[in-house]
């Protein structure tokens, strides 16, 4: 195995851009530096994998790799490649183009055949596949590289391009269907918990991890060569099983990501029931996430977006405030978007903006998160008045989904 730079190629995308400006297709206003100074690639079996690093530290913003796990991961590479895919499609950076092709070529060298995917890669080429962050399974990075790949589809079918690259992706997103058969095959099930009946049929009983799953099967959805329908619109029932419903409650409206808790580590549950509204037309999604964002989207922002939530059998509650991450804060954002988009109602622009503004300083410290001239995004606010100003990839990569949402709408 070589080790191959894609340094020129980045410098490249730099010069390509101010071509680009003079499209038929308006300029990005997100400014994508920082994240390609995370790329980088490695030959292996003659073809080049190319992949994201997973931290980047302050104050040189160099590359480094996580100690014991590895140099990249899916869970960042699946979902950097929807920040590829909306700046080549909708602001036509065809530049990007060969990070994307790398980038989709190494989401299939971590899937595996049988529907389980690892994680963790080394900068040789080798697989973690022992750290438990990194074993095959179906849960979190499977569904991530799945996010990846439906975005990879969708590129390459709205293109016309790498027809065989489609074909190889399109046995890999099948390979998943027995796992999603497995969780839905306990549709319509439910067992006790501490907070009343809770759905069985989630991914490891998991709505956030769920969530994320409706995303990229409605995404491949979309694209007409793949019917999705009835386990979009199962899946989506269960995460409305999952919100609590207490009318007059501070609380009402939000979506339980794992058990009695609610955090911001994953809480798509929102947007992912917008793009299950849009196909299959189910008013009761559409009614579950306006009931989110009419009382608990108002309660995160009145309370400075709290890291996690921990609802009792009584209703009552305790607040964690710190960390906070980009990742929580594009979740929300997201699904404020999604329902504006939908609705057209000024309310909930008007909320998903200040959720947005996290970014731009209006927070707990009172400080920028976002810095539009680097690229970069801090990895968090770990204090009312401390800020982690490393930049790895998942604080980029969220924050970059929240501003092309942003600027492209």
């Amino acid at each position: 195995m070589g080790r191959y730079k894609l340094r020129i190629l980045i410098l490249l995308s730099g010069l390509l851009l101010l071509l680009n400006a003079c499209s038929t297709k308006s300029r990005s206003e997100v400014n994508l530096d920082h994240a390609l100074s995370l790329v980088d690639s490695v030959e292996v079996d003659d073809q080049i994998l190319t992949y994201l690093w997973i931290y980047a530290e302050a104050p040189d913003y160099q590359p480094v790799p996580a100690q014991g796990e590895g140099v990249t991961c899916v869970d960042d590479v699946g979902r950097f490649m929807e920040v590829l895919e909306r700046s080549i499609l909708e602001y036509d950076r065809t530049d990007l183009l060969p990070i994307a092709r790398g980038m989709t070529k190494f989401l299939l060298y971590l899937a595996r055949d049988d529907g389980l995917w690892y994680n963790f890669m080394e900068s040789d080429g080798t697989i973690n596949t022992t750290h438990k962050n990194s074993q095959a399974e179906f849960g979190w990075w499977a569904i991530r590289g799945l996010r990846g790949l439906a975005a990879a589809y969708n590129l390459f079918h709205e293109l016309n391009l790498n027809y065989a690259l489609q074909a190889e992706i399109a046995l890999k997103v099948n390979a998943a269907t027995v796992h999603i058969e497995k969780v839905l095959s306990n549709y319509s099930q439910y067992e006790s918990s501490l907070l009343g009946k809770q759905p069985t049929w989630l991914v490891h009983g998991a709505p956030d991890k769920s969530s994320e799953l409706v995303m990229a099967l409605t995404k491949l959805h979309q694209t007409g060569e793949f019917d999705y329908f009835t386990e979009i619109k199962q899946l989506s029932q269960g995460l409305v099983a999952s919100q609590f419903r207490v009318p007059g409650h501070e609380l009402n409206g939000m979506y339980f990501c794992w058990e009695n808790v609610w955090h911001g580590w994953g809480n798509t549950q929102a947007y992912a029931l917008m793009e299950a509204y849009r196909i299959t037309g189910d008013i009761v999604f559409l009614k579950s996430v306006r009931l989110w964002a009419d009382n608990f989207a108002s309660f995160l922002i009145d309370h400075q977006f709290p890291r996690r939530i921990t609802v009792n059998p009584d209703h009552t509650y305790s607040v964690a405030e710190f960390p906070q991450i980009a990742y929580g804060i594009n979740s929300s954002y997201q699904g404020l978007k999604a329902l504006w988009n939908v609705t057209q109602e000024q309310k909930y622009l008007i909320r998903a903006d200040r959720i947005y503004d996290w970014f731009n300083g209006n927070n707990v410290t009172g400080q920028k998160l976002y810095d539009p001239l680097t690229g970069r995004c801090f990895d968090g606010i770990i204090a009312p008045a401390d800020i982690n100003r490393n930049s790895g990839a998942e604080s980029t990569i969220e924050c970059l989904l929240a501003a092309l949402e942003k600027y492209t709408n």
